[in-house]
């Protein structure tokens, strides 16, 4: 077959041709899938404008003359804008039809028309997809890069480098935690903290300033109630009783105190 064949009309089996005149299409009839392949083997590459193969439905299946892969075996023969048609004689069954558009699938074509025509004849048309132009990607070509930034790294390590300095924070001006400067100063004379000497003064500055009134004062005289009950305890004493919320004493050891403060 002439490579410069345009139009092919293919008839499988004995399937009957159609009435149509072929025309300039031309007409090969194969019975086996060798013949199949052989009508293939002398047309070169995108050869093809149009495909026309007409099959008896009983002969359409995995096992027949036509399978789901047939089509896929045409492809590389067909223009981009070559058509497809299947003529299957007799009374497709559903398979038969659900096999012809699986052919089409894996071939890349795309499904056009189905009709009947007579003598229970039914054609469906298929036609290479096209590949629209939006659906291409650009090509990123390559910016011109800049000069090349470069940083010194003795502006990186500067001293004007926006960072505290941590031994400025040690200092007596920036130091929170020390007492006021007037508190300061007179706690480290004495622990009265500048006030005057406590009455139980420990420190030493009572004596030193000659004020120590716990020596000069006379020693007060305990208070006394007119019960005579004030140190048999609260059950016994009076509601003006000045002892009262002290524990029970003897006679002369009111002036004792009781010291309940932990040693630790």
């Amino acid at each position: 077959m002439s490579s410069t064949t345009t139009s092919l009309r293919l008839i499988l089996g004995n399937a009957a041709p159609p009435a149509a005149p072929a025309g300039e299409m031309k007409t090969v009839t194969a019975t086996t899938a060798e013949e199949v392949a052989s009508s293939r083997s002398n047309m070169g590459v995108a050869s093809l404008d149009e495909l026309e193969i007409t099959v008896a439905s009983s002969d359409i299946g995995a096992s027949g003359l036509y399978g789901p892969m047939e089509l896929a075996s045409w492809s590389s023969l067909l223009k981009p804008t070559s058509t497809v048609s299947i003529r299957i004689v007799g009374d497709a069954a559903e398979s038969a039809l659900k096999t012809v558009h699986t052919s089409f699938l894996l071939a890349g074509l795309a499904s056009k028309s189905e009709r009947r025509e007579q003598d229970s004849v039914r054609v469906l048309k298929a036609a290479k997809k096209s590949i629209s132009n939006a659906s291409a990607a650009p090509l990123q070509t390559k910016k011109p890069r800049g000069p090349a930034v470069t940083i010194s790294l003795d502006d990186a390590l500067g001293d004007d480098d926006g960072l505290i300095d941590e031994d400025g924070l040690l200092t007596d001006e920036n130091n929170l935690l020390a007492p006021p400067p007037a508190m300061s100063a007179s706690s480290k004379a004495d622990d009265c903290a500048g006030r005057k000497p406590c009455d139980d003064c420990t420190c030493g500055r009572a004596e030193r300033e000659g004020t120590s009134t716990a020596k000069d004062k006379a020693p007060k005289q305990a208070p006394s109630s007119s019960c005579g009950k004030c140190g048999m305890g609260d059950a016994f004493r009076c509601a003006s009783c000045p002892y009262l919320g002290k524990p029970a004493f003897k006679a002369g050891e009111e002036h004792l105190v009781l010291n309940l403060d932990d040693d630790l």
